[in-house]
Order: C-alpha cells, then sequence, then structure tokens
C-alpha cells in the first residue's frame, strides 16, 4: 500500500543520515573550545570545566530533536591518547561512542586522519572535516594534503589567529553557532 505524503511524519526515523566531523589542527587552534561550545549549544550542557574524553549527549536543542537524539565528544586529538588508544583502529573499536552527530579531534597526521575516515566511514557515517582558520594560516601544506583525503565534505572555520582572550572566544561560538545552523538546516530534508 503506498504512502501518502501527508503521512511522511510518522517515518522520520526510517531514513536518516550519521555525521561524524574531525576537527583537524594541532595544539592550540580552539579544537576542544569548540567542542565545548557545541556541547552549550546542542545540549544547554555547561562545560566550562575540564571536558572529559570520550562522552556522549542527549541532543536537547528544538530545532534539531526530532531528527538527531544523540552525539558524541572525542575531546582530545587521538595522537595526544595514543598511548591508551594504542592506535586508530582501537580507540574506534574501543572508546569510540557511536552517535547521530560525532565530534572528534585529530592533529596534522595525514595517515591517521586517513585511517580516521576510513573508520566512520565503515560504521556508515558521512565524514565531514572542520578545518580551522589559524590552523591553516600557521600549516598551510599540511592542511591542503588533509583537504585532499576522500571527505564527504569540508567545512572551513573563521577563526584567526589572535592573542585577545575575548576575540578567540567570540570567533569560536562563531563557528560553533554556524555548524549548528547548518545542522538545522540540513536536518529539514533529512
Amino acid at each position: 500500500m503506498p504512502v501518502s505524503c501527508t503521512h511522511l511524519g510518522a517515518f522520520d526515523m526510517l531514513v536518516r543520515a550519521k555525521w561524524l566531523f574531525i576537527l583537524v589542527g594541532n595544539n592550540n587552534t580552539g579544537k576542544t573550545t569548540l567542542q565545548k561550545k557545541l556541547i552549550r549549544l546542542l545540549s544547554d550542557d555547561n562545560r566550562d570545566i575540564r571536558l572529559k574524553c570520550n562522552c556522549i549527549f542527549d541532543i536537547t536543542h528544538p530545532l534539531l530533536i526530532r531528527k538527531l537524539r544523540t552525539f558524541s565528544i572525542g575531546n582530545r586529538s587521538i595522537q595526544e591518547k595514543l598511548d591508551e588508544y594504542k592506535s586508530v583502529e582501537k580507540f574506534f573499536s574501543i572508546h569510540f561512542q557511536e552517535a547521530d552527530l560525532c565530534f572528534i579531534s585529530s592533529h596534522l597526521v595525514a595517515r591517521d586522519v586517513e585511517r580516521m575516515i576510513f573508520e566512520g566511514h565503515k560504521r556508515f557515517y558521512n565524514v565531514c572535516g572542520v578545518f580551522l582558520g589559524n590552523s591553516i594560516e600557521k600549516d598551510g601544506e599540511d592542511n591542503a594534503e588533509l583537504s585532499i583525503l576522500s571527505w564527504d565534505e569540508r567545512l572551513l572555520a573563521d577563526n584567526e589567529t589572535t592573542t585577545i582572550v575575548e576575540q578567540w572566544d567570540d570567533q569560536l561560538q562563531s563557528v560553533a553557532s554556524s555548524i549548528v545552523g547548518l545542522l538545522i538546516e540540513r536536518s529539514k530534508g533529512w
């Protein structure tokens, strides 16, 4: 029996997209601060204190709650935790928290990022590289090398190098808001 378009609301969760966002950049580019701001926007959870690694949260944002239920945050770059994770593959098999949206981060290590993309695809995620402006300013060639990998999408974050704390914070808040805005727009078609 055919389903009429007016009754599709009951089938909202039958087809969905899962997204893995990989924040790429070396130390002090804003990856952890950006993740804290995403937590605040997506779940209203205030994470000004130290953020634990590999946490999962319920999405409470009113414009996303029907399409996306959970998100996870990796926090530290994979390379900073290799003593615990042992490898990218073991990170994904043991520590990675599967959710509708996942945010993990990496330093500018092409072989690790390539493996992260592969592991995400293997788990049915669309994989998006989030390239940070201040990282591109400092390490343009390494970022370009990562950009040519098999991403499903690339985002460029406007966060220029600055020593002014308020400007740094405002830039990352704007980046987080832009990512959430993009998710809201995309979810309308899911």
